[in-house]
């Protein structure tokens, strides 16, 4: 059970850097965006932020919700942000310049590996 249940935690934590990592190295071409929602869950004793932004590539409007919150609120609902894409998946983006909590991926990592 403990195996099961570190594992899973030393996964997700694992799987944040490998993404993070990939989309830095594959996304090339970067384009105008702005942020169009912030949406906000109550965590314990903080309050954790996710942003959703659009941007357009060939002709097409793409929407992108990130689903890795941060404790502090870096943008404003509105506000004009460089975004990085893939050419060839341009779904796959990142805002230039976001900071990400990496603590609670670096908890998941050592954590789980201890459970294991």
């Amino acid at each position: 059970m403990f195996c099961s249940i570190g594992g899973f935690f030393a996964r997700q934590g694992y799987l944040h850097f490998k993404t993070k990592k990939e989309k830095k190295l594959r996304c090339l071409s970067q384009t105008e965006g702005k942020i169009v929602s912030i949406h906000s869950m109550r965590m314990q004793r903080r309050q954790a932020y996710f942003p959703t932004y659009e941007y357009g590539v060939n002709g097409e409007e793409i929407s992108v919700e990130i689903h890795f919150g941060i404790t502090v609120c870096q943008y404003q609902r509105g506000d004009q942000v460089k975004i990085w894409y893939y050419p060839n998946d341009p779904k796959s983006s990142y805002i230039d310049g976001y900071k990400e909590d990496t603590v609670s991926s670096v908890g998941c990592l050592i954590l789980g590996s201890i459970a294991v």
